[in-house]
């Protein structure tokens, strides 16, 4: 068996320039991430306050991004869009530097939410586009691993120019966050999809990405009843996503007063076990059921909020062992769902409509973004373990509306290895 087989990564021959893009676009995403709030605070003189209204108001408006995506995606096709989203973000990320003015912030922040937005899903129907039949689910591990590297090392740099630099250090981020998005951008457009490698006895690809020809709308995925199923599963993975950034430091630190070095060290964790794990665990679920995997998913998740609930405060020790026994489990809980609701998603739909199916998934996502720091930084007020018991009842939701998806949806769309 190939070493490439055995670690789980897809074939890649003739795709290199989709990789290294990929590569270079979470670089730039890891070096200004972790210093987006901190940036208009410190480089722009504006107050951490004004900052958070600031960004709930551009989430908001940048609600209807994804659906809107959809039709784009499927009449341009994927690879159009992605470019169109890195040159957009350009030229944000550009005018970031020159204004401090909030209301040009908030429409600069939202056009920046917004190409985003036309981004996930794209990049998600240019992987279903390119992949060899069978391997979507490694893609999308792949995929994913190698954005935990880019933003990992780019929230090192980031750190040293800031560390260095200061204000000017900020600066610097935002202008590499740019030409990364630029250099993203034109690696996408180099690539022409006859480069891939044709297996022998197969018509070759046809240049570019040209949309397919049958015409279709949202009339035709809403009448999909199956894939409201599926949408709600997606929203509640991704709050449960979402958790790690958004609720589980507040509830470390201050729900149970633990060191503040915990929560860096608890990422840390996590990081490197998508690194290393990523594709292999895509790889030996590939046979099995897409619901069962994401069925098991949720219950691993449910497991890591009982063991995040049941953490004692004050005893910084033996905290900290409960936490990062937590994390493991939620992280292998993120290895089965990541690549696999990603290949439900593009499984399940029609490829003249799968913009639309892809804009709808992250809409999802989007109020998932939206809810989650209010809803959960509510319920952490109320009692520290509220969040958790109610993302365990969202969990054991989404096993419900699982299993009934794994006796409706037809087997062409249940396992990677009859996915075409």
């Amino acid at each position: 068996m190939a070493v490439i087989d055995i670690l789980g990564l897809p074939n890649t021959r003739g795709r290199g320039p989709l990789i290294v893009a990929q590569v270079v676009d979470a670089l730039g995403t890891g070096l200004f991430l972790p210093f987006a709030v901190v940036y208009f605070h410190a480089s722009k003189e504006i107050g951490l306050t004004t900052v958070g209204v600031m960004l709930s108001i551009a989430a908001l408006l940048s609600l209807p991004a994804g659906p809107l995506a959809g039709p784009m995606i499927d009449r341009i096709g994927p690879r159009r869009v992605v470019i169109v989203s890195n040159l957009i973000r350009v030229l944000t990320f550009t005018g970031y530097v020159f204004t401090d003015v909030p209301w040009q912030l908030i429409v600069l922040v939202t056009v920046t939410l917004w190409s985003e937005s036309l981004f996930r899903p794209a990049a998600a129907a240019l992987v279903a586009q390119v992949a060899d039949d069978g391997q979507r689910a490694r893609w999308y591990a792949m995929e994913r691993s190698l954005r935990n590297v880019g933003i990992g090392a780019g929230g090192l740099f980031g750190s040293v120019l800031v560390g260095w630099g200061g204000t000017s250090g900020y600066t610097a981020v935002v202008v590499l966050n740019a030409v990364s998005f630029l250099v993203a951008a034109g690696l996408v457009a180099a690539w022409r999809r006859t480069a891939v490698p044709v297996p022998t006895g197969s018509s070759p690809a046809p240049a570019g990405d040209e949309p397919a020809r049958p015409r279709g709308g949202y009339r035709d995925v809403l009448a999909d009843r199956a894939f409201f199923g599926v949408l709600a599963t997606v929203c509640v993975f991704a709050l449960c996503d979402l958790a790690l950034t958004v609720l589980l430091s507040a509830y470390v630190i201050e729900a149970r007063g633990l060191p503040a070095w915990q929560p860096g060290t608890l990422f840390a964790i996590n990081t490197v076990l998508v690194v290393l794990a990523q594709t292999a665990v895509a790889r030996a679920v590939e046979r099995y059921r897409r619901p069962r995997v994401l069925q098991v998913a949720a219950v691993l998740w449910m497991v890591s909020f009982a063991l995040f609930a049941a953490v004692p405060g004050g005893h910084s020790a033996v905290a900290f062992g409960g936490l990062a026994l937590g994390m493991v489990v939620f992280t292998v809980a993120e290895l089965l769902q990541a690549p696999t609701s990603s290949a439900l998603t593009v499984a399940i739909a029609a490829e003249h409509v799968r913009g639309r199916y892809l804009g709808l998934e992250e809409l999802m996502w989007s109020v998932a973004r939206v809810l989650a720091p209010t809803v959960f930084t509510w319920l952490l007020a109320k009692g520290p373990g509220l969040p958790w018991l109610a993302l365990c009842l969202c969990c054991l939701a989404a096993v419900v509306v699982l299993h009934r998806l794994n006796r409706v949806l037809p087997a062409s769309v249940l396992r990677e290895s009859v996915d075409g």
